[in-house]
């Protein structure tokens, strides 16, 4: 990612239309990498303070014409304050951003995306990074962009401060969704226009199915069953093994495995249809409800999601409407894994299943000082293991996923103090008696950490002692403490983590595997554009072509490591262009909301044929990386990988 911190060229185009805006900013840079524009602030409305701090809201109309994130800043005297933008491309919008999001840094949640993600309906923020500080000599706006495609331009017409919240609403009536839950306002690449071509786009599909065959020679589980791959004992459960070292899975009949997997297999995801206010004109046509399925993923469920989703309406005009469409899918769906090359992710295939405990928590550091949390933790897994002790599909449990209290011990402990009284507040205190300093705040948090992973450790290995401990897929962008990795090596079998960059950090996984001697799964990342109305997710690369260059780039560098022996891709459908709860509106999907795959799956099978031999070290990987590739860590210094 080097070749993309180049210089930045500062770019101010200015085209008042009329006496008030709006005002055009061509986000162009000349090396093609960064673009950046200040805008003072009597540009925009002669009439604002430079003292914002009476106020709790920024409230802009603006349209951009791309899909792309932006670094929309606040400029102080002192410093510019810049958190990622996502915004429904050309299209006017109204946002009501919270000015807090720029004056203080965001309490932990549940997870990083929980903490840092930030729905404004008509687009989303994400505001863990970048600077924050008191907004009392405001001089202007910034907006700033990396590596810019399509020669974008961001227009603001309106700016004022307000006290109250008000709202954020789509502004045109030309509808941005249309009936098959496609992006409206531009055409693309792809695009279906009728019914009749969506069949015949579809009856292309399944054609090219029927004669398709898998990318390498596989056993019933997806392991390698290839001649100079020795076969081990068979055991029945997946398990994990080192030879010359390198680290392998072992699937249920002996074969080495790598696990090349899939997030979110549901029907439907993609379209579904949000009821927030402001988003009356958002439709040319609203899909009815085809069921209750949370087809959009995390969040699908909440505000204002009914159960009609386009991403449905559409399977069941593939696969009929009678209730087996549902079944259909899933054979499709599992055919298609077989072909593109993807072992795990359910449906069918080995999966790593979740062992999901809930008690009282803060910022998702759970309450483990109640007398009763060993029996709430038998009581909420105990059915769990036991369904599943003797199914050799499944390869083995999770126990979490990003922890948004890493590397925030010490406020947590502050947070946990300023909490209702509790059994963990009550802990933290006798604790602190002896000495509140800033390693005794993280050796609390650390050893409440140990004891939650130890209590579900002794009911796994009570209930089901075979199948694998997985771990907690951690989310920063830093190996976590040695004495967190000592805790992994202590507890885990598998040590698990999200990325999302162009490759994973060979530096983390040597440290990492340096300090614990685990085996690891890569359990998130992925790759978008900008071509479908939707933000390109957390790594973006230049069109649909390029996200198979992408992948394979990724998923070899990945294998090449001999203590990495699974990656999954989030996630299987995409996030939709009215997004999930928190606002993430990814074009990140293998499929789309017609149920049509993206070009990227065949990357994903060009490179399955190919990792066994790079993982044993007998394939160099490949070298050629996509076009237009842009990563979080280029815009922002930020401790997570989000």
């Amino acid at each position: 990612m080097a070749l993309l911190m180049a210089a930045i060229v500062y770019v101010f185009f200015f085209m008042p239309l009329g006496d008030v805006g709006p005002y055009r900013c061509a986000m162009e840079a000349s090396d093609g990498h960064i673009a950046s524009v200040q805008i003072p602030l009597k540009r925009l409305n002669k009439e604002l303070p430079e003292d914002w701090e009476p106020y709790d809201y920024m409230v802009l109309e603006m349209r951009t014409s791309t899909a792309q994130r932006f670094l929309l800043g606040i400029e102080t005297d002192s410093a510019i304050h810049e958190k990622r933008t996502h915004l429904l491309p050309k299209a006017w919008v109204r946002v009501s951003i919270p000015l807090a999001y720029y004056r203080e840094k965001p309490a932990p949640g549940a997870d990083l995306a929980a903490t840092v993600n930030k729905p404004l309906t008509v687009g989303f923020m994400h505001i863990e990074g970048g600077t924050v500080g008191p907004l009392d000599h405001v001089k202007g706006l910034s907006l700033r962009m990396y590596t810019p495609l399509d020669h974008p331009v961001i227009e603001i017409r309106s700016l004022t401060l307000s006290k109250e919240d008000a709202g954020n609403a789509y502004l045109d009536t030309v509808p941005y969704i249309d009936r098959f839950g496609q992006w409206a306002l531009e055409d693309f690449e792809g695009k279906v226009h009728s019914e009749e071509e969506l069949r015949a786009a579809w009856a292309v599909e399944d054609d090219s199915l029927e004669w398709s065959r898998r990318p390498y020679s596989a056993s019933r589980y997806g392991g390698f069953a290839g001649l100079f791959q020795p076969r081990l004992e068979a055991t029945g459960v997946f398990r994990v093994t080192c030879r010359d070292s390198i680290w392998w899975f072992v699937d249920p009949d002996g074969y080495l495995f790598l696990s090349t997997g899939v997030n979110g297999l549901s029907p439907g995801g993609g379209g579904n249809i949000s009821r927030r206010p402001g988003l009356e004109h958002l439709y040319e046509t609203v899909a009815e409800p085809a069921g209750q399925d949370n087809a959009g993923g995390r969040g699908a469920g909440r505000g204002g999601f009914g159960g009609a989703s386009f991403g449905q309406q559409n399977l069941q005009l593939r696969y009929g409407n009678d209730p087996q469409w549902r079944d259909r899918w899933a054979e499709k769906t599992r055919q298609r894994m077989e072909v593109w090359g993807l072992n795990t992710g359910g449906n069918g295939k080995p999966y790593m299943g979740y062992m999901s405990v809930r008690v009282p928590m803060v910022a998702g550091l759970q309450d483990v000082y109640g007398e009763q949390f060993g029996q709430q933790v038998e009581d909420a897994l105990r059915a769990n293991f036991e369904n599943n002790r003797h199914n050799p599909l499944l390869i083995g449990y999770f126990s979490g996923n990003e922890p948004a209290w890493l590397f925030q011990e010490e406020r947590v402990c502050s947070l946990i103090l300023e909490a209702g009284d509790s059994p963990m507040q009550r802990a933290l205190k006798a604790w602190l008696a002896a000495g509140d300093t800033p390693e005794r705040r993280r050796q609390f948090v650390y050893d409440t950490f140990r004891k939650y992973l130890t209590t579900i450790k002794q009911v796994k290995d009570k209930y089901d002692p075979e199948h694998l401990n997985l771990g907690i897929r951690f989310g920063q962008s830093v190996p976590p403490s040695d004495e967190i990795l000592q805790i992994c090596k202590d507890l885990f079998d598998v040590f698990s983590f999200n990325t999302y960059r162009e490759a994973p950090n060979r530096e983390y996984m040597d440290y990492v595997y340096g300090k614990t001697g685990l085996p690891m799964i890569l359990g998130e990342f992925h790759f978008g554009t900008i071509d479908r109305g939707m933000a390109p997710g957390l790594v973006q690369v230049a069109d649909q072509r390029e996200r198979a260059v992408a992948y394979q780039y990724f998923s070899e560098q990945a294998f090449s490591h001999p203590a990495l022996i699974g990656t999954a891709w989030f996630q299987y459908n995409d996030q939709g262009l009215t997004g999930r709860g928190d606002g993430e509106r990814y074009n990140i999907g293998l499929v789309d909301v017609t149920d049509r795959p993206y070009p990227i799956t065949g990357g994903i099978a060009w490179s399955a044929n190919r990792m066994y031999g790079v993982h044993a070290g007998t394939t160099e990987p490949t070298t050629r990386r996509a076009k237009g590739i842009q990563g979080n860590e280029d815009d922002l210094v930020s401790s997570s990988n989000q």
